[in-house]
């Protein structure tokens, strides 16, 4: 009977963790892959474009980059965001949360009203490490020149994600400050450098809690920079900074 029972148990979680395994799948193959080929860039399915960019590319190694969306899904930001990425010769691969087999809402976007799931926040970890291992595999990408950004929800695992091999992190639209502790702060090692931007008065931070900006975190971490638009800046009330060309360039440089 003991035995029986410690194979049912076994067989549970050997099922919940293929089923775990699976969903994660499903992120990277559904999601998007934006790269730079002669024609122009070119987007595509994760999972039907890795043999049309291999070809596009050819043998050389390119940098590459994961972008982590925000709580509403891929949308026109991601795909801008992308487009502007792989522009300046970057592969860009962005997982795609929602094609989680059961993903709960996170947010309200019309309300800006965010932290309607607290489990969130560990599915976009998970995600983004399983693209950056998966990224750096790929046969047309350069492995030490992989860069993980985030922005909004995205930012948050981003910037507290940990155990990821990346070169370097940009953190779009998020404060570092959260009520949940393990939404707070900056937990990448010293020597992977961070761009943060944070607006003063972005509306999808205006509770106390969510107050100041990912610099308090930055003691120590060389190479970093924390980045906040305070008015009269017309994007001190922004959320999604990165249209601006200024924005573009700053991040383009830190990348460089």
């Amino acid at each position: 009977m003991r035995a029986l029972f410690i194979c049912l148990v076994s067989f549970f979680f050997a099922a919940t963790a293929c089923a775990k395994a699976a969903d994660l799948d499903k992120t990277w193959s559904a999601g998007r892959l934006t790269w730079r080929g002669e024609g122009g860039v070119v987007s595509g399915l994760l999972g039907d474009s890795l043999a049309e960019a291999a070809k596009s590319l050819g043998p050389r190694k390119a940098p590459a980059v994961v972008y982590l969306h925000g709580c509403s899904g891929l949308d026109e930001i991601s795909a801008a965001t992308a487009r502007f990425l792989a522009e300046a010769g970057y592969v860009v691969v962005s997982p795609d949360s929602f094609a989680r087999a059961a993903r709960p809402a996170s947010c309200n976007v019309a309300s800006h009203v965010g932290s309607l799931y607290r489990g969130g926040l560990a599915l976009r970890r998970a995600e983004a490490a399983y693209a950056v291992a998966q990224v750096r595999r790929l046969p047309f990408v350069d492995p030490r020149r992989v860069y993980l950004y985030g922005f909004s929800e995205g930012a948050i695992a981003a910037a507290t994600v940990t155990g990821v091999a990346v070169k370097a992190r940009v953190v779009e639209g998020w404060s570092c400050h959260a009520g949940w502790p393990e939404y707070a702060g900056l937990h990448a090692p010293p020597g992977q450098p961070t761009l943060t931007f944070t607006s003063r008065d972005d509306p999808w931070f205006q509770a106390e809690w969510a107050r100041g900006d990912c610099g308090d975190y930055m003691k120590g971490r060389h190479g970093s920079r924390s980045i906040v638009f305070a008015p009269p800046d017309p994007l001190s009330a922004q959320h999604y900074v990165s249209e601006s060309p200024r924005v573009r360039e700053t991040i383009l440089r830190f990348l460089r």
